[in-house]
């Protein structure tokens, strides 16, 4: 559903990206884990047309979105869910979903798609008409996961959703991940946090100083030593 194929990204004269690729099918979460500047962000960044590529490609269903636009890359199915969350704090919890949906065109299918984001998300809908600057951080992340899904995405990129948030939070965020790849959704999660990104993914990236080190299944990467002791801790490792 989303290739990355050979991208490079600058900022300036320093080159950031080196040759990722990357590919992320329909049914399936892919886990881009690494250290803090390794690259995670600009790489969503990029394929969402966020960040201009100096080389390579973005293909979504196929379809070359490299030159393309952050609204068109949008109406193509690309949602980002971005670091921080970044909620409108003095607009409710309703108001931001419909935000998600502001390129849509089909509005009578609303109403739908928000009850589906309350199923997910039941403390949504208990607090529909609250604030969302007066949420928890992790109710934050869950408004900022349905607003994403407002936009009826094929591939939803997530940058560092579980930073900041309890373990337990976590966990019920690596369940809806599940339950969405279950409905067909792509899903690309960048993390620092390993353990949690790598529980829930089926496939896994290692981005390194802005090059793919290691790619492999999920649940090998989180078995390996060198993972463990690079990513998860001395503690992990040893167990």
């Amino acid at each position: 559903m989303l290739e990355l194929r050979g991208i490079d990204v600058h900022y300036g004269k320093q080159q950031v990206l080196h040759g990722v690729s990357l590919r992320v099918e329909s049914g399936e979460i892919v886990a881009l884990i690494g250290p803090n500047a390794a690259g995670k962000s600009t790489t969503l960044r990029a394929a969402c047309g966020l960040k201009d590529l100096s080389r390579g490609s973005v293909l979504v269903a196929g379809e070359d979105l490299s030159g393309s636009s952050v609204a068109r890359r949008l109406r193509r199915g690309l949602a980002l869910v971005p670091e921080g969350r970044q909620v409108f704090g003095h607009f409710s919890v309703l108001d931001n979903l419909l935000m998600g949906a502001y390129l849509r065109a089909d509005r009578k299918a609303l109403d739908k798609d928000l009850q589906q984001v309350f199923e997910l998300f039941p403390r949504l809908g208990e607090r529909s008409s609250q604030k969302a600057g007066s949420m928890s951080g992790g109710e934050q992340q869950m408004l900022a996961i349905g607003r994403g899904l407002m936009s009826r995405p094929s591939v939803l990129l997530l940058d560092e959703p579980t930073l900041g948030l309890a373990p337990a939070i976590c966990r019920d965020l690596g369940g809806v991940l599940r339950r969405l790849a279950e409905r067909g959704l792509a899903v690309l999660v960048a993390e620092q946090n390993a353990g949690a990104a790598l529980g829930c993914a089926d496939r896994a990236c290692v981005l390194e100083s802005g090059r793919i080190a290691l790619r492999g299944e999920a649940g090998e990467l989180l078995r390996s030593e060198q993972i463990r002791r690079m990513y998860l801790g001395a503690a992990a490792a040893a167990a």
